[in-house]
């Protein structure tokens, strides 16, 4: 073990024990956590990060309904876009069958996706006129009422986008009446035929309901809703099955290290405001920076948060102040979303990881291995101490190389 790293045990110490091995993801301490939980983990920590990028959004874009007109008309043109470019695979994937024709065929890809990103819940109505899924889970709910509406349009530009490749079909307006981010026990769509159905008409970032079928609802008591996604119930079989015999295992759940709120919706949003001259780079990285770093700050303000931190970490009581604390988070958090990473250093004087870029580049957004420096940069001042610091150096290419130790910096 080299001199810069600590001495621990290598990753796959006791193989060929006898023992029977587990999918896990394990602490510099040996404190080990399983895939289930790993996914619960990672899903929850990315969205705290979508929540924090939202804020920054809103400070880019103050009114709500420019906001989230913007947000909404990104995300239904990049899902129309990408479930054209997925073609036949796509079906596959959810096996549609040939004869089907429509748009409610977006609700087999939402159907997936949400068990997948551990959104767990029922259809409670599947059919060519009217769809309905109502979900009892989000860890998503943290991040803002315009998620909601964007995540709407994304079903949308699915249904749209898998429609085309199919004979014609009837046409189906997705509608959000309830969700978790708004308060709501539920998080509910709606998906209904305007000819068979008619409403007004509406502006896109209104697709938050009214609906015409309402007295259709099935609502679910709280008594009976679940707590976990199919892949992970013992009634299901610990499979995921939809209406159409679709199965995948538990194997799907790392999907939420494929997908979260700021890779999908809000960074490509801030994109967009760049794009249409709403608000410069500069200014949104550096908005993006200030919010992130906060926000990290905020994670372990209070005392109680570090020792919970530490206790779930394994940290030997012996390390006290010490980046390593730090340096073990960052480790589980990369584990968990299934990142590569090497340890360069992990001492108590510094911590280096040289980190593969693409695996913070969650659904290829460019900007997010930043947010993780920025967000992780706030997180060391009160996990550890403010003469820690955290930050970029020496990056090889397609890599992306954090430090942590003492820093004096009297601009920070």
């Amino acid at each position: 073990m080299s001199k810069k790293i600590d001495e621990r045990l290598p990753q796959n110490s006791g193989k060929g024990s006898g023992l029977k091995e587990y999918y896990a993801i394990k602490s510099p301490w040996e404190k080990m956590y399983c895939y289930r939980d790993a996914m619960h983990y990672s899903n929850r920590f990315e969205q705290v990060i979508g929540a924090a990028c939202m804020q920054a959004y809103r400070i880019m874009i103050p009114d709500y309904r420019e906001r989230a007109q913007l947000m909404c008309e990104d995300a239904l043109a990049r899902l129309v876009a990408t479930n054209r470019m997925y073609g036949e695979n796509g079906d596959d994937m959810n096996n549609m069958h040939p004869f089907m024709c429509g748009q409610f065929v977006g609700a087999l890809i939402g159907d997936q996706g949400d068990d997948a990103l551990l959104m767990c819940g029922r259809c409670q109505d599947f059919g060519t006129y009217r769809a309905e899924k109502e979900l009892d889970v989000c860890d998503w709910d943290i991040v803002g009422s315009e998620l909601c509406r964007a995540t709407t349009m994304s079903l949308q530009g699915s249904a749209i986008g898998s429609a085309e490749r199919r004979r014609p079909g009837p046409s189906m307006e997705y509608c959000m009446v309830e969700a978790k981010g708004c308060g709501d026990r539920h998080c509910r769509i709606v998906a209904e035929n305007r000819d068979k159905y008619p409403m007004p008409e509406h502006e896109l970032w209104e697709s938050f309901g009214p609906v015409a079928t309402a007295d259709q609802i099935k609502y679910t008591e709280e008594e009976d809703c679940v707590k976990e996604s199919m892949v992970f119930r013992e009634e299901c079989n610990y499979t995921f099955t939809n209406g159409t015999h679709l199965e995948q295992d538990s194997s799907s759940a790392n999907m939420v290290t494929l997908s979260t709120s700021a890779s999908l919706y809000v960074l490509p949003a801030i994109n967009e405001a760049v794009r249409r001259g709403i608000v410069t780079r500069e200014m949104a990285d550096h908005i993006l920076h200030c919010v992130c770093e906060a926000a990290g700050k905020a994670m372990f303000g209070e005392r109680y948060a570090i020792k919970a931190a530490r206790d779930w970490l394994g940290v030997p009581p012996e390390i006290g102040e010490d980046g390593r604390v730090m340096g073990g988070l960052v480790e589980m958090q990369l584990q968990s979303i299934l990142c590569n990473y090497e340890v360069e250093a992990f001492n108590e004087k510094e911590c280096i990881y040289v980190i593969d870029r693409s695996g913070l580049e969650i659904t290829g957004c460019k900007e997010l291995p930043q947010v993780h420096v920025d967000f992780w940069y706030g997180m060391v001042k009160t996990l550890v101490n403010a003469q820690w610091s955290l930050w970029e150096e020496d990056s090889p290419a397609g890599k992306l190389r954090i430090r942590i130790a003492k820093k004096i910096d009297k601009f920070c």
